[in-house]
């Protein structure tokens, strides 16, 4: 098998996507390789044998020593093939990540070093600022290096597709105050899980932000006219801009968008499944 394609894209930063079982329309996850010499791998995210066995032959290719494995976060299109990387490597490659990753993947995944907000990260002479930014995932980590203005992003945003806020696991609220965390530290181009990179990073964000609180308030207003469920808001909030097969996903980023305007006073849960304007 060939290796997968290495991308440059970003000073000491190369991407490899690799196929992984994500939410459509996109396909790939990006792998990080930070450094040249001694890397950091973040998110070898495929759990199929053929996506690995390319992975690993493109860190051969680009040569270097893997020095540990970096968890973004905890879902299976970003930790799929930690494991398999791993024992390619001799199976002594430590695993980090933030310490509730850590606590979610600890069934399938043996993680060997915690990261936090305020951490600071050294690759190959290359100093990463380490983030917690929760929202999509609790335990969601970004990379920022200051000296180029790069931000590793994983799924805070997006090249491809949109970032789904699951009420289970995901806070509008938490989600909000991470975006801000990354705005203030000025970064230049956001290296997003799923995607290209993206350039003009301060408009990337901001639109982000914008974005958000749009859909909060057309969710408001149709609560005006009457109490719904998340499903319901669906036809209203979205239109025609979304397919059919996509509304039961829809329906579960409005109850985030909902239950943010809960805690803003800006609406009010009727009982299990419908909320109403205040």
């Amino acid at each position: 098998m060939s290796p997968l394609d290495v991308v440059d894209v970003a000073p000491g930063v190369a991407a490899v996507a690799v196929r992984t079982p994500t939410l459509p329309p996109a396909t790939h996850t990006n792998a990080y390789v930070l450094g040249r010499r001694r890397l950091t791998v973040v998110d070898p995210a495929s759990p199929w044998p053929e996506e690995q066995e390319g992975l690993l032959r493109a860190l051969q290719a680009q040569g270097g020593e893997v020095e540990r494995i970096l968890l973004s976060h905890h879902h299976v299109d970003h930790v799929g093939g930690v494991e398999a990387l791993r024992a390619a490597l001799g199976g002594q490659v430590p695993v980090v990540a933030h310490p509730v990753t850590r606590d979610l993947v600890a069934d399938h995944i043996r993680v060997d070093g915690l990261l936090d907000e305020g951490d600071a990260l050294e690759v190959d002479g290359r100093a990463w600022q380490v983030l917690h930014t929760p929202g999509h995932a609790p335990g969601h980590l970004v990379l920022h290096d200051a000296s180029a203005g790069t931000q590793v992003a994983g799924d805070m945003v997006a090249g491809v597709g949109t970032i789904l806020l699951h009420p289970e696991e995901g806070d509008l609220g938490d989600y909000l105050a991470s975006l801000a965390r990354m705005q203030r530290l000025r970064p230049t181009r956001l290296l997003p899980s799923h995607g290209g990179p993206l350039d003009e990073a301060a408009a990337v964000l901001g639109f982000y932000v914008a974005h958000r609180h749009q859909r909060s308030e057309q969710a408001r207003r149709v609560l005006e006219r009457g109490p719904a469920t998340p499903a319901a808001l669906v036809p209203e909030v979205y239109g025609a801009s979304i397919p059919r097969e996509a509304w039961p996903v829809a329906a579960l980023q409005l109850e985030t968008h909902l239950r943010w305007l809960v805690a803003q006073g800006l609406a009010r849960r009727l009982d299990e499944e419908r909320f109403a304007a205040t």
